[in-house]
């Protein structure tokens, strides 16, 4: 059983009823508001995350939901297996830029030494790191089974994609050097790669 608290642009956020019994395991059945609201933020940073690069490999994240084991963003649509990869990256990748603030915050030659200050920045570095390392483990049904993925998929795709340019440039004859800047050939091949691998992450499916 859940129930919608909130939405997240269009996307609705529930809680199952286990998540009152996974912060009290998380929190040694202690009384720690702090610690809980913490561990609730990380966790909807990471679910927006995903939402966000489903939405961005053409899918529809259709809810965003806490369980006692954590959360899950549950969307629906067709993706490449590339985009899939990218989407299990999604809530990591959410989680680093909280990292980074915190980190910077930490950084700073004043940095907040409040009692509270301390225990979030405490959340936003040491417990956020440690929620990353085990969500890549690469099991079921950690993100990590299908993240480590992007790396090997990103890579065929870029030789499929260099070895196209190649034979091309092979086939066509080059344009006058007077016709081109220093680093014209370069900068364009750069952009027309980069352009292409995005737009094969958001195809339905990979080409084989």
């Amino acid at each position: 059983m859940s129930w919608t608290l909130f939405h997240v642009g269009r996307v609705p956020v529930r809680f199952h009823w286990s998540v009152v019994l996974g912060l009290a395991v998380f929190s040694g059945f202690r009384i720690d508001p702090v610690g809980w609201l913490g561990v609730l933020g990380l966790i909807l940073v990471h679910e927006v995350g995903h939402a966000l690069v489903v939405r961005w490999a053409g899918a529809e994240a259709v809810a965003i939901e806490f369980t006692g084991s954590g959360g899950l963003c549950h969307w629906r649509g067709e993706v490449s297996a590339t985009g899939r990869a990218a989407i299990a990256w999604g809530g990591v990748w959410g989680q680093l830029l909280v990292l980074a603030v915190a980190l910077g915050l930490q950084a700073l030659p004043e940095p907040p030494a409040s009692p509270l200050a301390l225990r979030l920045l405490d959340l936003a570095t040491w417990s956020n790191a440690m929620m990353i390392a085990l969500n890549l483990l690469p099991l079921a049904p950690l993100d990590g089974r299908e993240a480590w993925a992007l790396p090997f998929l990103l890579g065929r795709a870029a030789r499929r994609r260099l070895t196209f340019h190649r034979d091309v440039a092979h086939d066509v004859p080059e344009p006058p050097e007077a016709e081109l800047g220093d680093d014209a050939p370069h900068a364009g091949a750069a952009r027309a790669l980069a352009s292409q691998l995005l737009e094969d992450a958001r195809r339905p499916e990979d080409p084989s």
